[in-house]
């Protein structure tokens, strides 16, 4: 307490896993769909691999003013160190003034209460959203209404260009999202939209051309009693699939057709979630997640075009602080052109928060 309604914290955890990726993917640290290898490809078959991390560890400053009589307002900075270097990497900063957020956070359309606890939680399955940076008006309304609107930065352009033209993707607009959320005594129900230019650049020799991307996105939780819980998370539209979490890098939102033009990659992802407390310090937590691509014919042999990850765990809570547990995760993709893989991996950790 450093005066009269000024508040600072320092938070975050250490987190230690450990992972054994039973058939193997590529990626060491994340079980992302794009990753697992399928038929054809030189990783296809392989042994699988052990890995020793404490890279997802956090750290973050939050603090707040409350006086009476002036706006309220919060400065909050987190970050990781969830890169191959084990560098600190910014994950949010952002500042809240009254209904107003400022900086880089999670987007309008993230809804992380729709996933039920993951250890392994750098993909996020098929949630909608990620963190950008933007400014969001977010207003409580009567009967347990909210009401959010947000500019954000597009920052996953995800355009396929297998014929080589010149040019880049970049961004000429800000991406618009409308959100409202219900919440009642056992639950919350989210209900968003969003709408943003997709755009490519060919500069004086390459095409240029854009698209509209649209996305509507319904999640919820609803508690069952005292020891359960069941969430869900759908969405929906045209050009958007690189704002689906697990399908991040996979160049899911358009590919450049022989002429030079955008065509749009149509998407749905379906996401579901259940919890239950076994005793006060015992809880298990499942996810299941599959994701849909509808491509054009011309999308690279080897692109992702469906799959789905699931997750089971056992956690034990020592106390508010400490916690350990072990996850069984496994996945498929199907590719473009129709190759198939699978992967599945044991992953523990030992969590102490602060």
């Amino acid at each position: 307490m450093f005066g009269t309604g000024l508040q600072m914290k320092i938070g975050g955890y250490l987190k230690a896993d450990f992972v054994y990726d039973v058939d193997g993917t590529r990626d060491k640290s994340q079980f992302l769909m794009s990753t697992i290898p399928v038929e054809g490809e030189p990783d296809f078959g392989n042994e699988g691999y052990l890995s020793f991390f404490a890279r997802e560890t956090r750290v973050n400053v939050d603090i707040r003013r409350t006086t009476e009589g002036k706006i309220p307002l919060q400065l909050f900075v987190e970050g990781d160190f969830f890169n191959d270097e084990n560098r600190f990497r910014l994950r949010h900063a952002y500042i809240t003034a009254g209904d107003f957020i400022i900086g880089q956070t999670w987007t309008t359309l993230s809804f992380l209460e729709s996933m039920a606890f993951m250890i392994d939680f750098a993909a996020g399955d098929a949630l909608f959203g990620g963190r950008s940076a933007q400014i969001r008006y977010q207003k409580k309304l009567d009967k347990g209404y909210q009401l959010s609107i947000g500019l954000e930065y597009l920052s996953s352009l995800g355009i396929e260009n297998s014929f080589g033209f010149s040019g880049q993707a970049n961004v000429q607009l800000p991406l618009l999202a409308l959100r409202l959320d219900k919440r009642w005594k056992s639950g919350v129900l989210f209900l968003g939209a969003s709408a943003a230019q997709l755009r490519w650049d060919g500069g004086d020799t390459g095409p240029s051309d854009q698209i509209p991307q649209i996305a509507f996105v319904i999640a919820g939780r609803q508690y069952i009693g005292e020891h359960n819980y069941f969430t869900f998370n759908v969405s929906a539209g045209n050009a958007y699939g690189e704002n689906i979490i697990s399908f991040t890098g996979s160049e899911a939102n358009a590919i450049l057709n022989e002429e030079g033009d955008l065509e749009g990659i149509s998407a749905l992802s379906a996401m579901v979630g259940f919890m239950h407390r076994w005793a006060p310090k015992w809880e298990s937590n499942f996810n299941y997640a599959y994701g849909w691509l509808d491509a054009p014919e011309t999308r690279a042999d080897f692109a992702l075009k469906r799959g789905g990850i699931g997750h089971l765990n056992l956690i034990y809570q020592f106390d508010r602080n400490f916690s350990v547990g072990a996850e069984f995760m496994w996945g498929a993709q199907r590719t473009a052109n129709d190759a198939f893989g699978s992967a599945s991996r044991f992953q523990t950790m030992a969590k102490f928060e602060f």
